[in-house]
């Protein structure tokens, strides 16, 4: 009789952990904050420590408004979080392109850049998304720059209540020595400053 129990016992153990899947959510996307329409939500990371992020929002303007927005490279220090530098390195059909953004990091982080592949498709719905993915080799790395190596992203521009659907997924290993407590803190702020700088293009404000 004690050799049952002790076999019922195991296996009602072995049942609850079966069922215990909360690690599992690690890969599914939290919630984060709400601002002026805008979403975020994180999940663990791709890479590393820093988590990847997903932002979503409505605004006025058509998919091709906020498309020629987010592929004017040459322009992005100019209104994009922490760029200070941007270019276009090379075009290399109509729809694809490299490009190559340098970003000023808080002391005591050292600067990053990131070389990308930029690839643009057309939906016949009027969906526009644009795919980028690291070419960390393209070009030789700047001394005192972090370059950072891995960086995958979608933007996904739809068509939707006379206005455009704005999503944005981002995931990427920034690479040398930064506190956990910054990198998870950029995969809040920098998505949310950024829908809130494309609303402000968006509308007319400076």
């Amino acid at each position: 009789m004690r050799f049952l129990v002790k076999i019922m016992v195991v296996f009602l153990a072995f049942i609850s952990l079966a069922s215990f899947k909360k690690p599992q959510q690690n890969n599914e996307w939290v919630y984060e904050q709400e601002k002026k329409g805008i979403k975020v939500f994180t999940k663990k990371g791709k890479w590393g420590n820093l988590r990847d992020s997903k932002a979503v929002m409505l605004v006025n303007g058509t998919p091709q408004q906020i498309y020629e927005l987010l592929t004017d490279f040459n322009n992005y220090s100019s209104w994009y979080p922490r760029c200070s530098k941007s270019r276009i390195l090379a075009r290399l059909s109509e729809n694809e392109m490299i490009i190559q953004l340098h970003f000023n990091a808080p002391w005591p982080v050292k600067d990053r850049d990131c070389i990308l592949r930029v690839k643009t498709v057309r939906d016949a719905n009027g969906t526009i998304t644009i795919y980028q993915t690291s070419e960390p080799k393209y070009v030789r790395e700047e001394a005192d720059v972090v370059r950072i190596q891995q960086i995958q992203a979608i933007w996904k521009l739809t068509p939707k209540n006379g206005g455009t659907e704005v999503l944005n997924e981002y995931a990427s290993n920034p690479g040398g020595n930064i506190p956990d407590w910054m990198t998870n803190s950029q995969s809040v702020e920098t998505p949310m400053a950024t829908f809130e700088t494309i609303q402000d293009k968006t509308t007319g404000k400076k």
